[in-house]
C-alpha cells in the first residue's frame, strides 16, 4: 500500500509548496513534514516526498543520509547523537567525547552505531553539531546540549531511564542490535517532467 500524506498535513503540504516557485526548493522542508506525520523517513515517505517535490527518490535518499538529523527507522525512540569533530574529540575542562560515550556505554550498554534490543535508545557518533566553543556537544532527539561532562550526561540518561519506567541497571549485560544504515534499492518507476 502507497503511504499518503493525511488531510491535515496535505493542506500543510499545499501550504509550503505554494511558498516556493520551483518544488525542489521545499525538499527539506517536506522531508520534516514527512518525519514529523510518520515518525521517521523511510522509503515509502521518500517515495511520497519524491513525488511531491517532483525530484528523483535517489535525490530525496542523497539529502536524507547527508543530513543526520532525519530520523529514520533503525534509529530509537531516544536517539543520541556525540559530535566526533576534532574540537569535541579534544574536549576541553568540560569533557570530550569519549566521556559521553562511555556514560551511553554504562547506563545503556551501547556503542555508536547501536540500538538497544526494545529500540528505544540508539547512539551514534556524528560530525559537526555546530557548537565547538562549548565541547562536547550531545543532540537527544532534537535537543542540543552541550558542555555534556560525565555527571550531565548520566543525569540525562537516568532522566530518559526513569521517564521510561526502567531502572538505572535495565540494559547491563544486555545485547544492543547493530543499526543498519544501508538503504535497500528504492525501485519505483517515477517520470519527472522535463523543464
Amino acid at each position: 500500500m502507497k503511504r499518503t500524506f493525511s488531510p491535515q498535513a496535505q493542506a500543510e503540504l499545499s501550504e509550503i509548496l505554494a511558498d516556493f516557485p520551483n518544488k525542489k526548493s521545499a525538499l527539506l522542508m517536506v522531508l520534516r513534514l514527512a518525519e514529523r506525520e510518520f515518525g521517521s523517513v523511510d522509503n515509502e515517505a521518500m517515495e511520497l516526498v519524491a513525488a511531491s517535490c517532483e525530484v528523483s527518490v535517489a535525490h530525496v535518499l542523497g539529502m536524507v543520509t547527508f543530513y543526520t538529523h532525519f530520523k529514520r527507522p533503525f534509529h530509537g525512540k531516544h536517539r543520541f547523537m556525540v559530535c566526533a569533530t576534532l574540537m569535541c574529540s579534544i574536549g576541553g575542562p568540560q569533557g570530550k567525547t569519549d566521556d559521553a560515550l562511555a556514560v551511553l556505554k554504562e547506563k545503556l550498554n551501547l556503542e555508536p552505531g547501536e540500538r538497544t534490543d526494545d529500540a528505544l535508545f540508539s547512539v551514534e557518533k556524528v560530525e559537526c553539531l555546530a557548537d565547538c566553543n562549548r565541547p562536547p556537544v550531545v543532540q537527544k532527539d532534537n535537543a542540543h546540549h552541550v558542555h555534556m561532562n560525565r555527571e550531565q550526561m548520566t543525569r540525562l540518561v537516568e532522566d530518559l531511564l526513569k521517564q521510561e519506567g526502567l531502572p538505572s541497571s535495565h540494559y547491563a549485560g544486555k545485547s544492543p542490535v547493530r543499526m543498519d544504515p544501508t538503504i535497500p534499492f528504492v525501485s519505483v518507476k517515477q517520470s519527472i517532467p522535463a523543464k
